[in-house]
């Protein structure tokens, strides 16, 4: 018994043909645990070394017939553990060129592995709109012409109603049908595999919708010892105020006030960073939320936290806005209307966009028109302009046709605009200002997928803190190696996250990497010492690098927008901060055994059982 299937799908859509395979090997399972980290693997496997040599080249060849996508749930995803409602998706970017894993949560994961699989591994393209149909029963190819064209909301309302309200519906908007560069792949209305432009890579497929539906039970290896392990790290989760009341009573909003406070919280695209009162703060924060417009709540799928919010606010049901969202709609435009935020955020649920993406550049061209680089048309504060040009991004119309690219190619086409581009190798910055918190601005910058506060979650050791976090590294500004060491371990936990795949939320609990290990070995049957499981977050990590380096990626892109490194944080309480980032890059490269110019060192690659990998791609 495990809670592997054994099973994955391979699905080619130039074909028109379904073929159940046989399961992944255990040992592929050990090293690269699932999720993220596997489901990259059965991309890099499938196409060997990269056609192409540039970050350009790689994300025109994200968006042809040869760039797989594989649907990830990993080995914990629908089993009773805490926050194992997520899944994966991996795929090549076609916003950042980079190799790409995106998590996304409801019920979808659980139920493609109800449906008997592991995996769900989609090559070629469709010669018309297609949408698959996954059941334990059938897989089937299905027309989807009709469907081509509608929002995600309409395409989700006609899928349930047709194939039963006990499925769960994956499917993209007019954005991804347009291969917009940010758009995403909703799931259920409410979750969204949002970075990085999933959504674009199924338009270029003609690929609008996964159902998926199935009833096959999923094992446990050790039940009692599952059960046991489960139980405490549940405790663990209630017992953290963070995680046990705060996320569960105000949503992931509850961070506004916090963020403000310490003075990371971005404002007017990151050039008014701490110019936010308390009096301002409050009419988009958690607390306001809550009090005034909260009708009710979600969880994803075994979640004891349940951070989503549904709102009634002038008068519509809306879904709450993400801390992220709100900041994205709000503080970083100058906008302090919480229906402005919460409608623009919905825009971008209905459209199939991510709202990271989709704010920042709202803010880049609110920049660049207030500072006299380029007229987009919309300046600070402007809440019926927000609404507009979102709309327009959705629907590819007016200034939204420039900005559904993201802000890397608009500077491109703008250039006089390209000091308001907040990106890193192409995905826009979210929430964080990175000259506020050392660490942070070395996680943005060596992630993997470009700008991203998900794979070195340092915002919450930062302005959270966890009862693992040393007391002498909660002071922000403090750039050591210690602090050096500590990102680089915070980037393996949220491999295992993502890879297992549970909530990084977890990441602000006590829980620890023996009872992570302790998990996965009782519920996969494969034993996985503490070391072992470390070495695999470890692998990973490596691996990712090896693939962007071999697609033209280098150190210089290693770094953060330039606005963080010549510009001090003007307000608030980070005020007089700057990023250090050539000082902290040396120091991760020493402490990860990478090369002065960013290339994992022979001796490293061989001890994580990469060198196949390496001598294949020509690193």
């Amino acid at each position: 018994m495990s809670s592997i299937m054994g099973k994955t799908l391979h699905v080619d859509l130039t074909k028109g043909k379904i073929t159940e395979q046989a399961g992944i090997d255990e040992k592929l399972w050990q090293q690269y645990i699932g999720g993220r980290g596997l489901g990259q693997k059965l991309i890099w496997d499938h196409i060997g070394k990269p056609p192409y040599s540039t970050p350009d080249e790689a994300r025109e060849f994200a968006l042809s017939p040869g760039n797989r996508f594989v649907i990830m749930p990993g080995p914990l995803t629908g089993t009773p553990a805490a926050t194992s409602g997520r899944f994966a998706v991996a795929f090549i970017s076609p916003l950042s060129g980079t190799t790409s894993a995106a998590i996304a949560g409801a019920r979808f994961g659980m139920l493609v592995k109800r449906a008997g699989y592991d995996a769900i591994i989609i090559d070629g393209k469709a010669d018309k709109p297609c949408y698959l149909n996954i059941t334990e029963e059938k897989q089937e190819i299905l027309d989807a012409s009709d469907l081509w064209g509608k929002t995600t909301y309409e395409t989700d309302e006609i899928l349930t109603a047709k194939h039963g309200e006990k499925c769960s519906v994956g499917c993209i908007g007019p954005a991804g049908e347009r291969c917009a560069p940010i758009a995403c792949v909703a799931h259920e209305k409410s979750s969204f595999a949002g970075r990085t432009g999933a959504g674009a890579v199924w338009g270029s497929k003609n690929l609008k919708a996964v159902v998926v539906n199935g009833k096959q039970k999923i094992e446990i290896a050790e039940k009692d010892e599952f059960k046991e392990i489960n139980r405490k790290i549940n405790a663990l989760i209630q017992e953290k105020p963070t995680t046990g009341e705060y996320l569960q009573t105000r949503g992931t909003i509850v961070l506004m006030h916090v963020e403000n406070m310490h003075g990371t919280l971005g404002v007017k695209n990151f050039s008014e960073t701490g110019n936010l009162s308390y009096e301002d703060c409050q009419k988009i924060s958690g607390e306001r939320f809550w009090n005034e417009f909260n009708w009710g709540k979600e969880a994803c799928y075994a979640c004891p936290i349940g951070c989503h919010r549904k709102l009634y606010i002038n008068g519509e049901f809306l879904p709450q806005a993400e801390y992220e969202l709100t900041w994205s709609f709000g503080a970083n435009l100058g906008n302090l209307d919480p229906y402005v935020v919460t409608k623009a955020g919905d825009l971008c649920g209905k459209y199939g966009m991510d709202g990271i993406s989709a704010g920042n550049i709202v803010g880049y061209a609110m920049e660049s028109t207030v500072k006299g680089a380029h007229d987009f048309g919309i300046t600070w504060g402007d809440g019926e302009g927000i609404l507009k040009v979102v709309e327009e991004m959705g629907t590819g119309e007016g200034v939204g046709a420039d900005l559904q690219m993201g802000v890397k190619r608009c500077a491109e086409k703008y250039p006089e605009t390209a000091d308001y581009a907040m990106h890193i190798k192409g995905t826009e910055l979210p929430a964080y200002d990175p000259r506020a918190m050392a660490g942070v601005d070395l996680g943005y910058a060596t992630s993997p997928r470009g700008a991203d506060h998900m794979k070195s979650y340092m915002v919450g050791c930062n302005t959270l803190g966890t009862q693992i976090t040393p007391k002498e590294l909660l002071e922000r500004t403090v750039l050591n190696r210690d602090k050096i060491t500590f990102t680089i371990g915070m980037q393996h936990e949220s491999v295992f996250y993502d890879s297992a795949v549970l909530c990084l939320f977890l990441a602000l609990t006590p829980v620890g990497v023996e009872d992570m290990a302790k998990l996965y070995s009782t519920a996969t049957g494969i034993h996985m010492e503490t070391r072992e499981l470390i070495l695999s977050e470890e692998r990973v990590m490596n691996a990712e690098r090896l693939w962007n380096v071999a697609s033209g990626f280098t150190a210089d892109d290693d770094t953060v927008p330039k606005r963080f490194t010549t510009e001090q944080t003007p307000y608030g309480g980070s005020k007089g901060t700057i990023s250090r980032i050539k000082k902290a890059k040396k120091m991760f490269y020493e402490e990860r055994g990478w090369s002065k110019d960013g290339v994992p060192e022979p001796w490293l690659t061989k001890y994580l059982d990469l060198d196949e990998m390496r001598t294949k791609l020509g690193v």
